[in-house]
This record gives C-alpha cells, sequence and structure tokens, in this order.
C-alpha cells in the first residue's frame, strides 16, 4: 500500500519542479514616458507564449535599418480579439505606437498597430491590458 501511494507522490514532487515559464509585468519591461512610434516592414512573426511578438525593419533618420521587436498580448486574448497567426505577415508595412523597452533597445509594447496601405487599425490596446 505504502508503494502505491508514494509513486503518485513522487510524480506530483517532479511534476512541481519542472520550471515554468517566467512573466514579467508591463512597468518591468517597458517605460511609460517612452512612447515610440516607428513605419517599417514585417519581416517575422512569432506566435508564443507568453506574449506574440512581430519584428519590423525600420529606418532611422540616419537611414539605418534597425528591427524593432514589438510585444503585443498572449495568443489566447488575441485570438479572443479576432487575431490569428497571419494578422500581420513579413512584407506588411505597418505604423506601431506604443512604449519602448526601459533599456533603450529597439524594442516596444504595441499600442496600435496600423497597416500603412489601407490605413486599417489591425491591433488597438484596451484599458487594462498593461499589467
Amino acid at each position: 500500500m505504502k508503494a502505491a501511494i508514494s509513486i503518485p507522490i513522487g510524480v506530483a514532487c517532479l511534476l512541481a519542479a519542472v520550471p515554468s515559464l517566467s512573466h514579467h509585468s508591463f512597468t518591468a519591461e517597458f517605460d511609460v514616458n517612452r512612447p515610440v512610434e516607428v513605419t517599417g516592414t514585417v519581416t517575422n512573426v512569432e506566435w508564443t507564449n507568453p506574449h506574440a511578438w512581430f519584428y519590423v525593419d525600420v529606418e532611422g533618420d540616419d537611414g539605418a535599418v534597425r528591427n524593432w521587436a514589438i510585444e503585443l498580448l498572449g495568443i489566447n486574448t488575441l485570438y479572443r480579439r479576432g487575431w490569428t497567426r497571419d494578422r500581420v505577415k513579413p512584407g506588411d508595412v505597418v505604423t506601431v505606437t506604443g512604449f519602448g523597452a526601459r533599456d533603450g533597445s529597439t524594442t516596444a509594447n504595441a499600442s496600435t498597430v496600423i497597416l500603412t496601405s489601407t490605413g486599417e487599425t489591425l491591433w488597438e490596446a484596451l484599458a487594462g491590458d498593461r499589467r
């Protein structure tokens, strides 16, 4: 009887030891005092947890092209709001407004994503999205 009970307990202990994905708050990563607006060509889309990301090549005032990493919400929330994996595709030209990373890198959290060719708003953050 003791062996039958100890096996499930041992399995539970092993599962509890598996590391989980870390999820940081918006304010830990992004600075609301660093608003950004970038326009560029989508190069890649990552449909991952805990957040979806897409990458945009943006030409700076100096003519240099920098690749921006743009964070969205988790894919379940995106699905509930009508987004799918191909809502933004490589080659699309978009304008993104949002907030830049605290470390000053070319990373931002999107408030809006607008398809430049049509003016269609593809994404608009709702109150309470940033925690």
